[in-house]
């Protein structure tokens, strides 16, 4: 069970695969036009390395909507089971330094990181 709070309204959702003979994930489309994909892990060595980039660049970046990241994806419920896509993405965005920083932390290279994101 997944809790994540995605500030639309989910009008339709379809298990398809993004390449033939691909892994499954879930397309959904939003009142308002989002457009959304939620994409299992096939690893636990890759939910922790997301769970740990998540968790450094909320106190790094400032957040996307004005108000704490964590408390505005758990507007509803508590987030549960989900890793935020978006804000890993922005991991790109961050200068230099706090690149570095952060991949020091994971014990990663910069490089590593943003192609493990793309």
């Amino acid at each position: 069970m997944c809790h994540f709070y995605p500030q639309d309204i989910p009008t339709s959702i379809q298990k398809t695969q993004l390449v033939a003979g691909g892994r499954d994930i879930l397309v959904w489309t939003g009142l308002q036009g989002t457009l959304g994909v939620l994409v299992p892990f096939v690893s636990r060595e890759d939910v922790d390395f997301f769970q740990t980039l998540e968790q450094h660049l909320r106190g790094e970046e400032a957040p996307l909507a004005g108000r704490d990241h964590l408390i505005y994806r758990s507007y509803y419920v508590p987030v549960k089971g989900m890793i935020d896509g978006d804000l890993c993405e922005r991991y790109s965005l961050l200068a230099n330094d706090k690149k570095q920083m952060i991949a020091g932390e994971l014990d990663r290279s910069v490089r590593e990181i943003e192609r493990k994101i793309s």
